[in-house]
């Protein structure tokens, strides 16, 4: 994908992440120099460099790991399943409640009302 005219250097060029890459690649293998890859490609070697600091950077993450959760934060969503599990048994009791108050069937409730 062309980029409109940049100025009297001429015309400057999007690179797909599969162009960018492979350029990287080239730039690391064996007796290439970074600054003849550059070159031969048309790009500013300060953005050849910083394209390898990212894929050295993506190539030494590890992926798999999930992030660790503070024990704090832990604790905290713990306490608040803890009262959306006591809203909902107090929400569901009403409910029934309310059901055997208007005769409705399947109330679950068996209120003695001699007591």
């Amino acid at each position: 994908m062309k980029v409109p005219n940049a100025g009297p250097r001429g015309t400057r060029h999007r690179r797909s992440l599969s162009e960018k890459i492979a350029i990287v690649r080239e730039s690391m293998s064996p007796g290439m120099s970074a600054a003849h890859v550059a070159k031969r490609h048309h790009i500013a070697l300060n953005v050849l460099y910083y394209w390898r600091k990212v894929y050295r950077d993506v190539v030494d993450a590890d992926l798999t790991a999930a992030p660790r959760q503070d024990e704090g934060e832990i604790a905290d969503l713990k306490l608040q399943v803890r009262n959306l599990e006591r809203l909902l048994g107090q929400r569901t009791l009403e409910v029934a409640i309310l059901k055997d108050r208007l005769g409705m069937p399947g109330s679950g409730l068996e209120i003695d009302e001699n007591e």
